[in-house]
């Protein structure tokens, strides 16, 4: 009877094993089988982010989400000389930074050098070779003698320095408006115009600083006057005036549309006020006195005796707001570094009567951007 126990005991224990190794493989099956059925789909990255990098765009748009396309000779060439025409402007402003200390110039030789960093990405996406050098050194020839006598003239002057300046950017907007018309790829067309909004922010940065130190008033070389003139009021591309465009890859970043948000659909929708979402995080409050205001910034003496220009954007927008202040006047100013290089004003508090004017959200977003616009578009009358 004791063994007829120890028999049926022996049975059930093995009934109790083999049911609970079934077990333990069926859930080991079922689970490797619901992490193949639950893996989530890889999707383009989308979003409303101000990012900067060099694959990466206000829309979240990346160049490698978009599909790499065949390559012209033409295509290719002007890949190759834009990467240098960038490093020109880049060595340019390092250079006279040395000669007058103007600390307009370092800060735009950092943006150009993200502007090279995007075009190398093309480059090395295309199996091109970099053409470019040390600083200075340029392979196309014509470059190399822009180089030299840009470098040469503005060193006679800080007014001609801010002069050269502003007629690089000029130069850069009339080269990057041909090569767009001359492209159908989609990456290539999304570098381009977002190095032409950067050249937008250069190009009033530059004619506005020399004003303020100078009094000198900038006259187009390069560009046409009702053409320059829209830049500098802020009226043309996505730099301060962009609304919220639909660009390629989805998304809500500020496309490249005009004031009033005009312009046809487009790939080129970008930040509209064209920076980092990592620097406005950055804000500071600084108290100074006014030097000068020229309808789109102040040039301010802080209380550290640091001398600083600060963007507060487009003339008519702070015209609307009556915020016209004058030499001698104290504030203080909320504001982060762009990465165009230049100081952006989010508000401005004046000390006499306690009268705060804003001019861009928390986010950095300019208050007077247009409505639902997409594309490159010039902006209409507001």
């Amino acid at each position: 009877m004791f063994n007829n126990l120890k028999n049926i005991f022996i049975g059930v224990l093995s009934a109790v094993l083999v049911i609970a190794v079934g077990a333990s493989a069926y859930n080991a099956f079922a689970s490797n089988d619901a992490s193949v059925t639950t893996q989530p789909a890889i999707t383009t990255p989308q979003g409303n982010g101000n990012r900067n990098g060099g694959s990466g765009y206000g829309d979240g748009t990346g160049i490698t989400t978009i599909p790499a396309s065949d390559l012209s000779t033409e295509e290719a060439a002007s890949l190759l000389y834009m990467r240098e025409e960038e490093k020109l402007a880049r060595d340019v402003y390092n250079a006279l930074f040395t000669v007058w200390g103007q600390p307009t110039f370092s800060n735009i030789a950092s943006s150009e050098q993200q502007h090279m960093d995007q075009i190398k990405l093309l480059i090395d996406r295309y199996g091109l070779t970099d053409p470019a050098l040390e600083p200075g050194k340029f392979t196309n020839s014509t470059l190399q003698a822009l180089y030299d006598q840009l470098a040469a003239q503005g060193s006679a002057s800080l007014a001609d320095a801010l002069k050269v300046g502003t007629a690089i950017e000029e130069i850069d907007i009339v080269d990057l408006q041909t090569r767009i018309a001359q492209t159908n790829n989609a990456d290539i067309q999304l570098v381009y115009n977002n190095l032409m909004n950067g050249s937008y922010n250069h190009l009033r940065a530059f004619a506005s600083v020399l004003t303020q130190q100078t009094g000198d008033v900038y006259q187009p070389q390069h560009l046409s006057a009702d053409m320059y003139q829209s830049i500098i009021s802020g009226t043309t591309g996505n730099g301060n005036q962009g609304g919220n465009g639909n660009g390629y890859g989805g998304g809500n970043g500020q496309s490249n549309s005009g004031q009033n948000g005009q312009g046809g659909n487009s790939i080129q929708s970008q930040s509209g006020n064209g920076i980092s979402q990592t620097n406005i995080a950055g804000a500071v409050n600084i108290h100074g006195v006014v030097n000068s205001y020229d309808g789109m910034g102040i040039s301010i003496t802080t209380d550290a005796g640091q001398s600083l220009y600060v963007d507060t954007g487009n003339m008519r927008y702070s015209q609307s707001l009556g915020f016209a202040p004058v030499a001698g006047d104290g504030m203080t100013v909320v504001m982060f570094y762009g990465n165009q290089g230049v100081n952006n004003a989010i508000s401005v508090t004046m000390d006499s009567t306690g009268v705060t004017y804003t001019f861009r959200s928390e986010m950095g977003q300019p208050l007077w951007a247009g409505g639902n616009g997409n594309g490159n578009g010039v902006g209409g009358k507001p």
